[in-house]
């Protein structure tokens, strides 16, 4: 019998060479970007992983009551899918809570609104002006064996996953918490430079 928990997954093993260096140690208002995306999905799940590659796992503080994993060696390397998956095999849940760590405006209660969306779904993604956010979004845990098989044929984009899922879209007209830290000029706008 699967546990009805929700479980947290923070991707934090991305290469960032966009940005130059790892996004998640990249700060706002003197809090690194992880634990902006910590904070964002703690009160809405009993459980967080985060998943990251082998070059920063040893960076994040030994403090964090996270648990810190690489993405599992068969399919390292190989993107957000491959974080799902990892996490899914770490930690049994009904419910995974994905957040990535460049969204530094995120707030639990984009989470607490698309929770209440879960009935009779397997996933549950915010659309914003037309735009879909995969990477922020819930999973439920039946697919998994989707996920693995993308993995191993390599089909590695998110919307490969959500044309086989049965997927509540949820339409979000605020912006501002989807703003995601990609480049080093998004940080000068939205962070650095802001008024």
């Amino acid at each position: 019998m699967m546990p009805e928990n929700v479980v947290g997954v923070i991707l934090a093993g991305g290469r960032s060479r966009r940005f130059g260096t790892p996004k998640s140690f990249a700060e706002k208002d003197n809090k690194s970007f992880f634990r902006w995306s910590l904070d964002a999905i703690a009160p809405v799940v009993d459980d967080i992983i985060l998943i990251t590659n082998q070059d920063l796992k040893g960076k994040f503080p030994t403090d964090l009551k996270v648990e810190i994993v690489t993405d599992m060696e068969t399919f390292a390397g190989k993107g957000p899918l491959a974080g799902i998956y990892t996490a899914m095999l770490e930690k049994k849940a009904c419910w995974y809570v994905i957040i990535p760590t460049d969204v530094p405006f995120m707030k639990a209660e984009v989470f607490k609104r698309l929770l209440a969306e879960r009935k009779k779904v397997q996933a549950v993604i915010p659309v914003v002006n037309e735009r879909l956010q995969p990477l922020i979004g819930l999973y439920h845990h039946t697919l998994k064996q989707e996920i693995k098989t993308l993995l191993e044929t390599d089909r590695l984009h998110m919307r490969a996953l959500l044309d086989k899922a049965n997927v509540k879209f949820v339409p979000f007209t605020e912006e501002k918490p989807f703003i995601n830290i990609n480049r080093l000029e998004d940080f000068d706008s939205h962070i650095r430079y802001r008024d």
